[in-house]
């Protein structure tokens, strides 16, 4: 590859851009009412709801406000499920997958009324959204999609496609809408702080402690007491055995300017499928496509470069070239459906997770949900989203396949083959064995190397490095860490162990052998 093309397959950042920080760290042991842990679309959204409500509350983020999925996210705002509607009929019920629409058309609402509210209203817009495929094999199920979507009730009917290539089948949702996340974030997030509520930043959250009231335990050991907890982290963490009810993925997004931008949503049916809309950002309209997603800690088939070069052909459709490439994490669960609510039945501790494609709608009815616990009102959809469900003839085949890279991991990660240091090129990392030790290596473009453990601080398995984003992944449990150790995804809540080495230090570099199949059955 060359140093062009190896460039253009690297991540450069988010369209939207980032928070430089404006909230302060804290620096004291404080005791409210509710806490929440996570600054993106969840807890902010929670946060400014609560706060409304005449509860008092502290958001505590270990990064900036919305550095997370909310960051990265491409933000439409949609019924159009990642799990189709005939499946959740076939897995829910009809009376499932009714509540499934009616509580995404819900959230849906909630954020052009919230946009109104904080003064954001430009930040949102309402569109039609287009569920469409190339593959004529594929027709019949668009037609049983419209069918079962209709009796959930969605406003949706077989349609023309309006993009400059030609589809098999399409069906419209109408009043889908699209957003504009960090600066509407940023205006909910502005609502928090002041009457007894305050938002820090820059405060990790290592631990909660069961208790009445709960005690969250942060970095610099500083310690919140809460009655109601929220974990808005993506992924809870300290819940033992939840990561088996999920699977993490990257999610990949290109963007390039246009004079001719898409009007409306757009999603294919292609395996990983891609995602479409414009946006106007300081008067540049551009076109975002999104997809190809695959596991966390995993190459994607083609090697890690090929998600990037396979959404720049995508948008070359467009007659576009890319100028911004970058990608977030998504949470799938193993039943297709969120897990949101007390994470046991009559506690205070609430999670929500699991969201796929639909981070922002879900996010956003978390938070709304949350709102009616802490207030002690019935929601509707408590029951279909409840944390603790297992649903053994949906769930128990994905729970497998996708915990059987656990054990592999564990036992595939005492291997490895001989090398030296002298083996990673600037702005490479490998895992490497020195004695019986294996340790994630980093070389930076200086030529200085750090070094670490290359044990996941969740639960032991070696990282592996990913060159497009410069980051170690964890592939059991999807855990990412930054170059320096730090921890960029959860479940972990702790940073890589850092290690002194000798850089002509002969060790054993790891190959990143392959894992052998663990059937499901």
């Amino acid at each position: 590859m060359t140093e062009g093309n190896e460039a253009r397959s690297r991540s450069n950042g988010s369209i939207w851009g980032f928070e430089r920080g404006e909230y302060p760290t804290l620096t004291g042991d404080l005791e409210v009412e509710v806490a929440g842990v996570g600054a993106g679309i969840t807890g902010v959204t929670a946060a400014a709801l609560l706060k409304r409500a005449g509860r008092n509350v502290a958001l505590l983020e270990a990064s900036t406000l919305g550095s997370g999925v909310t960051g990265g996210t491409t933000a439409h705002l949609t019924e159009a499920l990642d799990t189709r509607y005939h499946k959740l009929e076939k897995d829910f019920g009809t009376d499932g997958a009714q509540l499934a629409r009616a509580s995404t058309r819900a959230a849906i609402e909630k954020i052009n009324a919230l946009a109104d509210q904080f003064g954001a209203a430009s930040e949102v817009q309402r569109v039609p959204g287009y569920l469409f495929t190339e593959d004529a094999d594929k027709s019949f199920e668009l037609e049983t999609e419209f069918e079962a979507a209709r009796r959930a009730g969605a406003e949706v009917q077989l349609s023309e496609v309006p993009l400059p290539f030609s589809v098999q089948r399409g069906l419209r949702f109408d009043n889908q809408g699209q957003l504009t996340p960090l600066s509407y974030l940023r205006a909910l997030a502005r609502s928090i702080p002041g009457a007894g509520s305050f938002f820090f930043e820059n405060t990790p959250v290592l631990e909660v402690e069961e208790g009445e009231p709960y005690r969250l335990q942060t970095l610099r050991g500083h310690s919140v007491r809460a009655k109601h907890v929220l974990l808005a982290t993506h992924v809870p963490f300290g819940q033992s055995t939840f990561h088996t009810k999920v699977a993490q993925y990257r999610s990949y997004a290109v963007a390039a300017p246009t004079a001719n931008p898409v009007q409306g949503l757009f999603w294919d049916t292609a395996d990983p499928y891609h995602y479409v809309r414009s946006v106007v950002l300081n008067g540049t309209t551009y076109l975002i496509v999104g997809g190809e997603d695959h596991k966390t800690g995993k190459s994607p088939e083609g090697g890690p470069a090929t998600p990037f070069e396979r959404l720049t052909h995508y948008i070359e459709r467009f007659g576009l070239s890319p100028t911004r490439r970058w990608s977030a994490q998504v949470v799938e669960s193993v039943d297709g459906l969120p897990f949101i609510g007390p994470h046991k039945a009559g506690e205070n501790l609430f999670i929500a997770s699991g969201f796929s494609g639909n981070g922002t709608t879900f996010g956003t009815l978390s938070a709304m949900m949350f709102h009616d616990h802490v207030l002690g009102r019935d929601n509707p959809y408590a029951e279909l989203y409840r944390a603790t469900r297992f649903k053994p003839l949906t769930s128990f085949v994905p729970m497998v396949r996708e915990g059987a890279d656990f054990p592999a991991h564990l036992l595939m990660d005492r291997f490895g083959g001989d090398g030296t240091f002298d083996d990673i090129a600037r702005g490479e990392g490998k895992v490497v064995r020195v004695g019986s030790e294996h340790l994630a290596v980093y070389r930076d473009d200086h030529g200085l190397v750090q070094a670490f453990s290359a044990r996941c601080t969740h639960m032991g398995c070696n990282v592996s490095f990913n060159p497009v984003e410069a980051s170690w992944d964890c592939p059991c449990h999807g855990s990412r860490f930054s170059t320096d150790g730090r921890v960029l995804d959860g479940p972990a809540t702790k940073a890589l162990e850092p290690r002194a080495v000798a850089t002509d230090t002969e060790v054993a570099i790891d190959d990143e052998p392959s894992i052998p199949e663990v059937s499901p059955a």
